[in-house]
């Protein structure tokens, strides 16, 4: 009997051994050590370089977690003693806190770094403006996209006689000046500024439009069809284009009316053969609307309108 209880427990023994038993391991509570010596080691102008002396852990095993005050997130690893990271923002105060976790989740104290970014002084380069069309009443432009040294967000503007020119065609990096007076002189720059208010300027550019000779208006664009956006507040339209005696049908603008109102100038086309956009709408209540399409040539002629589209607007 008590050779048979020794085999017993020999067996329990051994089998507690094979599958993880036996006596329990103590819980690992122990962090790593803080970061020292947290330091900026190089800066550019939208990064900065940070490094440190390793922690040590009691496992052997650890990694870093590394977060600014706007909430940018690193993890570098082990090995890991310095880390770049991006600083977008010019005269801005970056905040470091940076940390060493092992695997049981034990995480030393945060080593603090804080740095300030130089103030952005460099302006954007310079736009190239050119003239690409004229004609009595109208003058298009275009210029090349001003590079910034810290930001890609340069906002451009069109001088025109010393003042910024709104209310025409286009964005970006290129416009068409409408309603222009014939024989009359325009002086042109492009203005870029950067987010800080560094600014650059453009090339100067002088033009005069020439005498109107053409009074003849364009053919009026013919068959208006479309349709009206069920259960939201766009029309698309299609038309056959406008014919001039001297323009080229490119370069025909086309303009609309709402119930006999000329709809807002963003929702106009030069050269197009349909117009999709939620501005054609502006200013129509729900219900039967009535649009119209009118051709207007470079000398500022109107064509007759075309046929009335009557379309049912819903949710405007």
């Amino acid at each position: 009997m008590n050779v048979r209880r020794s085999l017993v427990g020999a067996t329990v023994v051994a089998l507690s051994l094979a599958f993880g038993g036996g006596v329990a391991q103590a819980a690992d509570t122990t962090p790593p050590t803080t970061p020292t010596n947290f330091r900026v080691t190089a800066t550019t102008a939208t990064t900065v370089t940070l490094g440190w002396s390793p922690s040590t852990d009691n496992s052997g095993s650890f990694y870093y977690y590394l977060i600014d005050n706007f909430g940018q997130v690193a993890y570098p690893q082990q090995s890991q003693t310095s880390i770049t990271m991006s600083t977008p923002w010019p005269a801005t105060t970056y905040t470091y806190a940076l940390r060493a976790f092992d695997y049981a989740r034990n995480g030393s104290g945060p080593a603090v770094l804080n740095h300030t970014t130089p103030p952005d002084t460099t302006p954007p380069s310079a736009p190239v403006l050119s003239v690409t069309y004229v004609a009595p009443a109208r003058i298009a432009v275009s210029w090349t996209r001003a590079v910034d040294n810290v930001s890609p967000f340069v906002t451009h503007t069109l001088l025109v006689n010393g003042a910024p020119r709104t209310g025409d065609l286009g964005a970006g990096l290129g416009q068409v000046l409408l309603d222009l007076t014939p024989s009359t002189a325009y002086s042109m720059v492009v203005t870029a500024r950067d987010p800080s208010g560094n600014t650059s300027v453009s090339n100067t550019v002088e033009v005069t439009t020439p005498a109107q000779t053409d009074f003849a208006p364009p053919t009026a664009p013919g068959n208006l069809r479309g349709r009206a956006d069920i259960g939201g507040c766009e029309v698309y339209l299609s038309w056959d284009q406008s014919t001039d005696n001297t323009e080229a049908q490119n370069r025909l603008l086309y303009r609309f009316r709402i119930n006999g109102t000329l709809s807002p100038r963003s929702s106009w086309v030069i050269g197009g053969g349909t117009i999709i956009g939620r501005t054609v709408l502006e200013g129509p209540t729900p219900g039967p609307t009535t649009f119209t399409a009118e051709a207007v040539d470079g000398s500022g002629n109107v064509s007759a309108q075309s046929n009335g589209l009557v379309l049912n607007v819903d949710h405007c």
